[in-house]
């Protein structure tokens, strides 16, 4: 192709039938026609023989090569969450990147962290649309697990049904974690306690110092109820856009400002009291005890930039970003 590419591989044993791959694949094909910044360019779907076992195939998908980061490395070095306006930034360009795949008619199902990968220039790249449900083929088959990440899931994927309402709760889990630093529902118990919480219990509500519209969306993100969700992945983009305005939110905390979040291990000099370490005031999301966050991040912590590989992680439907 004349150009570096990332190559995802993903074996099926002659178990998995014809039928249960047709239309995963179908979608995974679909996935490759789409067109957006937020979405990771398909550029061929196919598959081959496995010779070393009777029956069994590959199934390839080549994709355009990534550098940066995913969500789930970088929250690794800010467990207390993100700057508010780098998360609606974020929250909003996956929402778009919904919207125009759930216009297509895919559903990604398996929407979080480690499958939205940051490129230094803050833009995210939506990984492994279309072929979540494709990853998941065999376990699905062989044992009815639902498809999808159990801390990610929406409540009525464990009862096998899915659809763009699912990507919307998802998205909510994942947004939720980005601005606390935890998801919403963190059971130690394994998939039946997770499957518990996530069909009977409400998660702890954000702070109040969160903007009252991003509290707001979060909660109907994470209904129970479909119906009570927000109509549309557009129309969560266009609610971030309401409440992302850092002008509005924080006029001493300008955007255009670039700064670094710390590098693991990374000791910053504590501000004067009610300022950043840009000498602007504090954020009110920022005033709990602990180390100042700058006012706006752009760029992520120093380290080696990444990039997707030929690699299946254990069927999980992961981006294959190493």
């Amino acid at each position: 192709m004349g150009r570096p590419v990332a190559v995802k591989i993903l074996s099926l044993d002659a178990a998995t039938g014809d039928t249960a791959v047709a239309r995963p694949r179908r979608e995974a094909e679909t996935a490759g026609t789409l067109q957006h910044p937020a979405i990771t360019v398909v550029f061929d779907v196919g598959e081959e023989p496995l010779p070393e076992v009777p029956g069994g195939r590959l199934v390839y998908l080549v994709m355009e090569l990534l550098e940066g980061r995913d969500l789930r490395t970088v929250l690794g070095v800010a467990p207390g969450g993100l700057p508010v306006p780098q998360v609606v930034s974020l929250a909003a360009q996956v929402a778009e990147g919904l919207a125009a795949a759930h216009k297509r008619g895919v559903v990604h199902r398996d929407v979080k962290p480690a499958n939205l990968f940051v490129l230094p220039d803050g833009r995210v790249k939506i990984c492994d649309f279309g072929i979540a449900w494709l990853a998941d083929t065999t376990r699905l088959t062989s044992d009815g697990s639902a498809v999808g990440t159990p801390r990610y899931m929406a409540p009525e994927q464990f009862g096998g049904q899915v659809g763009p309402y699912s990507d919307l709760y998802s998205l909510g889990c994942v947004l939720y974690e980005l601005l606390t630093g935890t998801p919403p529902f963190n059971a130690q118990g394994g998939m039946g306690q997770l499957m518990y919480l996530h069909l009977n219990t409400t998660p702890a509500s954000l702070p109040d110092a969160f903007p009252v519209g991003l509290r707001a969306l979060v909660a109907e993100l994470l209904a129970k109820d479909v119906a009570a969700r927000p109509a549309d992945a557009a129309t969560v983009a266009r609610r971030l856009s309401t409440v992302g305005n850092p002008a509005a939110a924080w006029p001493s905390a300008p955007l255009a400002r670039v700064t670094q979040l710390p590098a693991p291990g990374e000791q910053r000099p504590t501000p004067a009291s009610g300022t950043t370490p840009c000498g602007s005031p504090t954020p009110p999301r920022w005033s709990a005890a602990g180390p100042a966050r700058p006012s706006s991040v752009h760029r992520w912590p120093a380290g080696p930039t990444t990039g997707t590989a030929a690699r299946t992680r254990g069927g999980s439907g992961g981006c294959g970003c190493i």
